[in-house]
């Protein structure tokens, strides 16, 4: 879940290895897309952290006041909106949703990607875009080894360091 609580703080979901992080990030008159990418730091500061497992991401097992996540640990944050995952630096032209498919340690990720042309170019997505994180839209992420447990949302933040396979969908 991310929302912004106040001016400057961002409430996300971040998934890494084993663990879900629902915490805070205080990313001032930035999005969060845009702390991920800032090259300045490779920690992303956090406050009200709650952490569960991701097979029982239901039970919180530890909670904390403050916390630090090393940013190429991150696999992917889920999104309830669009906002925070779209850059204010980048300029977006005429796009189309294309399906894709890839996975990441303990995920499935099924969504769109916005691409600007008619067939998906995976290594130009790959290698051309600067940015370490693909935001992907209308995703649906399943843990691979309990399918139960799934996570759904209109966006996702994909590292791209964490990327296992990824496949144009049909």
């Amino acid at each position: 879940m991310v929302q912004r609580l106040s001016a400057g703080r961002v409430t996300a979901d971040f998934f890494a290895g084993s663990y879900r992080y629902s915490a805070s990030v205080i990313v001032y008159k930035r999005r969060l897309i845009d702390v991920l990418t800032d090259r300045t730091t490779d920690y992303l500061e956090m406050v009200d952290l709650y952490v569960s497992r991701i097979n029982t991401p239901g039970d919180i097992v530890a909670t904390y006041p403050k916390g630090s996540l090393v940013k190429s640990a991150i696999d992917f944050i889920v999104l309830p909106t669009e906002t925070e995952g779209i850059s204010k630096e980048r300029f977006y032209g005429n796009r189309t949703n294309l399906p894709l498919f890839l996975s990441v340690p303990s995920f499935e990720i099924m969504g769109k990607v916005q691409w600007g042309q008619s067939e998906l170019n995976l290594k130009k997505l790959l290698a051309a875009d600067t940015q370490k994180f693909i935001p992907i839209l209308e995703v649906t992420a399943t843990n691979s080894m309990v399918p139960k447990v799934t996570f759904t949302g209109p966006m996702a933040l994909v590292n791209k360091s964490r990327i296992q396979i990824m496949c144009p969908g049909s």
